[in-house]
């Protein structure tokens, strides 16, 4: 676990790292209708807002998938989804999101 929680590149959260220093990671996802970010592990505690998007899918290390309506300037927090995940856009809008991961906070993965 903490060699993926230290390197971003081996278990990428998001499409693009934008920042990072000894605090956080910002990373962004866009993703166009039908596109997937692939499977990652959330290791760190993290907050998620959406920036635009409608509808995603989000298929889950056990099996089962999600279905997510979402809408601008909705906030997930790291506790409220399933730690191990893909997410896959199926709506009609680009899906794009900021996602900032608290270095430090383990989530217990």
């Amino acid at each position: 676990m903490a060699n993926e929680a230290a390197d971003p590149k081996g278990n990428p959260i998001g499409t693009e790292l934008v920042y990072e220093d000894d605090s956080v990671r910002v990373w962004r996802i866009e993703l166009a209708p039908g596109e997937t970010a692939g499977w990652h592990t959330h290791y760190l505690d993290y907050t998620t807002v959406v920036v635009e998007g409608d509808l995603v899918e989000r298929p889950n290390a056990d099996g089962t998938v999600d279905r997510i309506e979402v809408k601008p300037g909705a906030i997930m927090r790291w506790n409220q989804g399933t730690l191990r995940h893909a997410l896959r856009n199926i709506g009609t809008k680009t899906f794009r999101n900021v996602i900032v991961e608290v270095k430090g906070r383990q989530t217990g993965a």
